[in-house]
C-alpha cells in the first residue's frame, strides 16, 4: 500500500502560524491610523500650495494689466504682506499637525506595543 505523502507547503505552513485575523487588525490599525494622519497633513499643504500658486498667477497677470509705477508697487507691496501672512498661518497649521502626528506616533508604537504582547502572552489580555 502507498504511503501518504505530506506536501511539503502544507507542512511549512503548520509551522509558521500565523496570529489569528483579529490579531493582525491590532498590528495595522495603529498603522492605518498613523498613515491618516500623514495623509491629513499633506491634504493640507497640498491645498495651501495650490490656493498660493493660484494668488501668485493673479497677481503677475494684475501686475502685467498695470501702467502706473505707482500702483504696481501697491500691488506688488500688498501682494508680498498677503504672501507672508499666508506662510506664517501655514506654518502655525503645520506646526500644530506635526505635534499631533508625533502624539499619534506614541499612541501607535503603544497600541502595536500592547498588540504585540497580547499575540505573544494571549493569557494576559486586559
Amino acid at each position: 500500500m502507498p504511503s501518504k505523502k505530506t506536501d511539503p507547503m502544507s507542512a511549512m505552513a503548520d509551522l509558521m502560524k500565523a496570529p489569528a485575523l483579529d490579531g493582525f487588525s491590532m498590528f495595522m490599525r495603529p498603522q492605518a491610523k498613523m498613515a491618516e494622519a500623514l495623509l491629513k497633513q499633506n491634504i493640507e499643504t497640498l491645498d495651501f500650495l495650490k490656493t498660493r500658486f493660484e494668488r501668485d498667477r493673479a497677481m503677475l497677470a494684475d501686475l502685467a494689466q498695470i501702467d502706473d509705477p505707482a500702483k504696481a508697487m501697491d500691488l506688488w507691496s500688498s501682494f508680498w504682506q498677503r504672501m507672508m501672512s499666508d506662510y506664517s498661518t501655514e506654518t502655525t497649521k503645520l506646526a500644530a499637525s506635526v505635534t499631533e502626528i508625533a502624539e499619534q506616533a506614541v499612541r501607535t508604537a503603544t497600541e502595536e506595543g500592547e498588540a504585540l504582547m497580547t499575540v505573544v502572552n494571549p493569557s494576559e489580555k486586559k
